[in-house]
C-alpha cells in the first residue's frame, strides 16, 4: 500500500482506512482498519465475515489467517456473537 496517490498512477494501491462495522460514527482502534482502496471498496456495506468470503479475497490470498490482528479480533467476536465457529469463516 502507498500512502498517497501518484499522479499518474492506479488509485487502487493507495491506503485507506476501513470501518469494519459499517458506522462512520463508531470511530475507535477495534473498528478501523488500514487497508487498500482496492480492498475497501470491494467490501463496500458487507460485513466483514460475508467480505472474507468473497472470490475477491479469495484470489488475494485474504483470510482470517492473513488479515491484521484488529480484524481478526472482529471475526472472533462476530463469529462467537453469531454461534459460529472461526474455522467456517
Amino acid at each position: 500500500m502507498i500512502e498517497q496517490m501518484p499522479p499518474r498512477g492506479p488509485r487502487r494501491n493507495v491506503a485507506t482506512w476501513e470501518h469494519i462495522i459499517n458506522d462512520a460514527s463508531i470511530v475507535s482502534r477495534e473498528n478501523i482498519a488500514r487497508c487498500c482502496t482496492a480492498c475497501n471498496s470491494s467490501k463496500g456495506s458487507r460485513t466483514l465475515s460475508d467480505w472474507i468470503q468473497l472470490s475477491y479475497c479469495q484470489k488475494r490470498g485474504i483470510n482470517k489467517d492473513t488479515v491484521a490482528e484488529v480484524v481478526k479480533e472482529a471475526l472472533r467476536v462476530h463469529a462467537k456473537r453469531d454461534g459460529r465457529p472461526l474455522e467456517g469463516i
